[in-house]
């Protein structure tokens, strides 16, 4: 079935105008793998996405030392985060990249979310307040709950602390509730990965 000219200008148009208004585009990414691992599954989604959408590589396989091009409709203005599974269902994740002039994706064993036998990461606290912690609270960013004191009876002052937090699902975004004298203060999507330094601030 054919189309006459002026029908076909007329899908063009509102093609364009749609992603125009919607701010994305078509942009190619070459994904490398430079992990000793291969990578089975890709996910690239917007920064403040809630979810990682679907499989970007479905039928395809990225062997270490090699590459893939992937056509991918995002918004070059809005940074981007990118999640792949490797063969043992492992997670390499780069949040936040910026891809305004940048197409190609390095994934590197720096990119690995490490995790215990007991799905804990493990992260340090440095608290920079200026204030003794009284009480430390870190849900996921889709948890109604805040969960228990991490601290415990313990008063964190201007120092560090290895925590232990049990890993959310797919996502490695939590909002932290700091209880200081007097007052509490929330942080929302703070990401924390295994062997991560989180740096608490009143800011």
């Amino acid at each position: 079935m054919s189309f006459p000219s002026s029908a076909r200008s007329f899908f063009l148009f509102t093609a364009l105008i749609f992603f125009s208004v919607s701010g994305l585009f078509s942009l190619e990414f070459v994904i490398i793998n430079k992990t000793d691992t291969p990578l089975f599954e890709v996910y690239a989604v917007p920064g403040d996405s809630k979810s990682w959408g679907y499989d970007k590589l479905p039928y395809d396989v990225i062997l270490p030392g090699d590459y893939a091009v992937l056509d991918l409709d995002l918004n070059p203005d809005k940074p981007v985060n990118f999640r792949m599974v490797d063969e043992d269902g492992d997670l390499y994740l780069k949040y936040n990249v910026d891809i305004s002039s940048r197409r190609k994706i390095l994934i590197s064993p720096e990119d690995h979310q490490v995790l215990s036998q007991d799905g804990l990461i493990r992260f340090t606290l440095v608290n920079k307040t200026g204030s003794v912690l009284r009480g430390l609270y870190i849900s996921s960013e889709n948890d109604e709950e805040w969960g228990d004191n991490l601290l415990n009876e313990y008063l964190l002052e201007a120092q560090e602390k290895i925590l232990e937090l049990q890993l959310s699902g797919n996502s490695s975004f939590y909002d932290i509730r700091l209880e200081l004298a007097g007052e509490s203060i929330v942080k929302k999507r703070v990401f924390i990965s295994d062997r991560a330094r989180v740096l608490l601030t009143l800011y």
